[in-house]
C-alpha cells in the first residue's frame, strides 16, 4: 500500500464498465498502479470499437479523482443495484476498486446509488464524469 509520493493517490486496483444494448459503452482498467496507466475501450452505441486506448493521468488528476470518490461516498455504495425496470434496454455497470486497503465491488442494472428508479442519479453521473476526466475525455450528458 502506497502512503506517500505521487503514487499515494493511485488505487491499487481499478476497473469500471458501463454499457448495454443502447447508449455509450466504456471499459476502463488500471494496468500499471505505479504509474497510474489506464487502458480503455469506448463506443458510442452498444458494442465496442475494438480499439484499446491508453491514458496516463497525472498525480494531480488521480488526486482529483480520489477527492470525488471520497465526496460521493463510493466506498459506502451497496454491492448491487437492480431496478424493477430492468426488462428491455438495460444499462449494466460494474466497479471494482482497491484503495487504501479498502476493496469496493459494486454492480448495477438500470439502477444507481442515490436513485430510487431507473434514472441515472447525480451521484453516479458525477462518478462517471470523474472516470471520463481520468481518461482525458469530456464527460457526455
Amino acid at each position: 500500500m502506497h502512503t506517500d509520493g505521487p503514487s499515494a493517490t493511485i488505487p491499487e486496483a481499478f476497473e469500471f464498465y458501463l454499457g448495454g444494448s443502447v447508449g455509450p459503452s466504456l471499459y476502463v482498467r488500471l494496468v500499471d498502479g505505479r504509474n497510474g496507466r489506464l487502458l480503455y475501450e469506448w463506443a458510442s452505441a452498444g458494442g465496442y470499437s475494438g480499439v484499446v486506448m491508453e491514458a496516463s493521468p497525472t498525480p494531480e488528476e488521480w488526486a482529483r479523482f480520489r477527492e470525488t470518490v471520497d465526496r460521493l461516498g463510493v466506498r459506502e455504495w451497496e454491492p448491487e443495484y437492480v431496478s424493477a425496470h430492468s426488462c428491455c434496454d438495460v444499462t449494466y455497470w460494474h466497479l471494482r476498486m482497491e484503495m487504501d486497503g479498502h476493496s469496493v465491488v459494486v454492480r448495477g442494472a438500470n439502477a444507481y446509488p442515490g436513485s430510487s428508479g431507473p434514472e441515472v442519479s447525480k451521484q453516479f453521473r458525477e462518478f462517471r464524469a470523474a472516470v471520463e476526466r481520468l481518461i482525458g475525455r469530456e464527460p457526455f450528458p
